[in-house]
């Protein structure tokens, strides 16, 4: 056996596990991989004892040695007196098992995979451990030699940033910046990396989609849009598309909203095409597509995404991320919803948000342009233009308003996330 073990090492690595080993005309064959799946070892050992595969022998003295396998497994042959030149058979698609592996193997193989994943959730926890202690150290020591700093780390956490992204903009505050000089930095750091139009996109019309999880706002934001544009080149050249009829009543929303502004609405059902729509108005200078409120875990998500993407490669799509949800939630919808290249961003219902860092975090990790934000129900004087120095103030204004401030943990996970990116 420790012929066959240094054999199998030298063929395929440290890691080759040896499966199962029987007597064979001649010598012993013995069984290893390097990468195989558990449950089907057991199931095909399973098998191979209902069919009541003859035992390993206790004892293969001076017996010749050939290791059997395949796909990422190794056949050798060893004689009795002297080691023959390895053969690697060409792999097959499956793991190949021997047809006597006996139940003490398969224990020892079940123990083997079960030690295995236990060693790793161990290692996973202590590297953990470290990783909340070396933060913990890192930001003593942010506190102790560099305050200035620090207290930006605060101020940026307040705001509801994301932790990692605030220690960034902190640590771009020079050294021996004076105190007044250090309050307001780091808001001119925040507001410079904001990724922000700059200009009034909706005004150059075109066909422009709203996506987004259900209860975002796109609707009432597609009213807005259609207002702002109206304001300046009036409703002649205005269509509204909904393809929302998924939700009861979902449709009539926008139909009131199109009486109100005079705007023309066009539903698209499941059997439309929404192509031959975009053709029949492809006279109309601005079209705004309201798409299905649905969660983003849908799987409906994916079919409508194809849709937009198969009806015109004009469309413009443009993500609603709703102010007031958890950074986890708005991350998903930008994964999800970005199935298809995304155009930029609208960040809505300010006015129900205790803080907008996170939604600003999502924007800049995922250089999402941001084109407007809304703070209201009220079409279309709720609507605003995206600009950094604005946005940065309402966080700021937001951040005052609440009584909430971040305690230790959160300002410590900013360093814990840069030393599990190996910064």
């Amino acid at each position: 056996m420790r012929e066959a073990i240094r054999l199998v090492r030298e063929e395929q690595g440290a890691d080759a596990v040896i499966l199962s080993n029987r007597r064979v005309p001649g010598g012993v064959e013995v069984v290893a991989a390097t990468d195989y799946d558990a449950a089907l070892v057991q199931s095909a050992a399973q098998r191979s004892l209902q069919a009541q595969a003859p035992a390993v022998p206790e004892s293969y003295e001076d017996a010749p040695l050939s290791i059997a396998a395949s796909s990422k497994t190794a056949a050798l042959a060893v004689p009795t007196a002297e080691p023959a030149p390895v053969a690697v058979p060409p792999p097959s698609p499956a793991v190949a098992v021997a047809p006597s592996l006996t139940p003490d193997s398969l224990a020892a193989v079940s123990r083997a995979v079960e030690s295995n994943d236990q060693l790793n959730r161990e290692i996973q926890t202590l590297r953990a451990l470290i990783e909340e202690q070396l933060a913990s150290l890192r930001w003593g020591d942010m506190q102790k030699h560099r305050p200035r700093q620090a207290e930006a780390l605060r101020t940026m956490v307040n705001l509801g940033l994301e932790p990692e992204l605030a220690r960034s903009i902190a640590e771009e505050l020079p050294e021996g910046t004076d105190a007044d000089r250090a309050r307001f930095l780091p808001l001119g750091l925040l507001s410079r990396r904001l990724p922000v139009n700059g200009q009034d996109p909706v005004l150059d019309g075109g066909v422009i989609a709203l996506v987004g999880p259900t209860g975002v706002g796109k609707t009432t934001t597609i009213a807005k849009l259609a207002a702002r544009y109206a304001s300046v080149h009036g409703v002649r050249d205005i269509a509204l598309i909904t393809a929302d009829h998924y939700r009861i009543g979902a449709q009539e929303q926008l139909f009131t909203y199109g009486r109100l502004l005079g705007v023309p609405v066009h539903a698209v059902g499941r059997d439309d095409s929404l192509t031959d729509l975009l053709e029949r108005l492809s006279d109309r200078r601005l079209v705004l597509i309201d798409t299905a409120g649905l969660s983003q875990n849908d799987r409906i998500v994916a079919t409508q995404m194809q849709q937009i993407a198969a009806a015109s490669a004009a469309i413009k799509t443009w993500l609603v991320i709703a102010g007031n949800a958890q950074p986890g939630v708005q991350h998903d919808a930008v994964r999800y919803f970005g199935s298809i290249p995304l155009d930029g961003c609208v960040i809505s219902k300010l006015d129900e948000a205790h803080r907008i860092g996170g939604a600003l975090s999502v924007a800049i990790r995922h250089r999402l342009s941001i084109h407007y934000y809304t703070d209201g129900q009220r079409v279309p004087e709720d609507l605003h233009l995206g600009r950094a120095d604005r946005l940065v103030l309402q966080a700021t204004q937001l951040a005052r308003q609440s009584a909430a401030q971040a305690d230790e943990s959160q300002l410590i996970s900013g360093f814990s996330s840069a030393n599990a990116n190996g910064q």
